[in-house]
């Protein structure tokens, strides 16, 4: 069963640059540690913030234009997901680490919206370079953590209500 979540990215201006749904893995002890562990390293930090001029949101026409060749595919295609990984639901977080090795022009849907999903937005892990900020929100628990101060995972995870396993 997906955890589905949204990863979103505000450039220093504030404006969204990366609404990524995922359709697995949403929960903090995931997605959350995923997007601390690719923020920790303040490089790929500086990178994402500057490759985010190269992501583009695309319009229905565009998306349209590349489904079609991939109508009849099943979403386990590794073809689509390897040739388009900002347009596939597995890409996920991961989105971070392909905008951030980005050669070229990355494109991706606003998934803004979902957000707004009560019922199936199970989470969002949001970077948001005006305020400098990693924001998570997950059951309900909005919790924000400034980029150069960023926690140790125990410390989030609590933070986040995720109890820890004793050994």
């Amino acid at each position: 069963m997906g955890t589905r979540n949204l990863t979103v990215v505000k450039n220093s201006q504030g404006t969204t640059k990366i609404a990524q749904y995922g359709q697995w893995d949403g929960y903090p002890s995931y997605s959350g540690i995923q997007v601390l562990e690719f923020l920790r390293d303040e490089y790929n930090q500086q990178l994402l913030e500057a490759k985010l001029d190269v992501v583009e949101f695309i319009t229905d026409e565009e998306l349209d234009t590349i489904y079609e060749p991939f109508k009849t595919m099943d979403f386990e295609n590794k073809e689509f997901l390897n040739a388009y990984p900002g347009l596939h639901r597995d890409t996920g977080v991961d989105i971070l680490k392909v905008v951030a090795n980005a050669k070229g022009i990355i494109k991706t849907v606003d998934n803004s919206d979902f957000r707004n999903d009560e019922l199936f937005c199970e989470g969002v892990y949001e970077v948001d370079f005006q305020s400098k900020k990693f924001i998570s929100t997950y059951n309900e628990i909005i919790k924000e953590f400034f980029l150069e101060n960023l926690p140790t995972n125990e410390h989030y995870l609590t933070a986040m209500g995720v109890e820890l396993e004793t050994v």
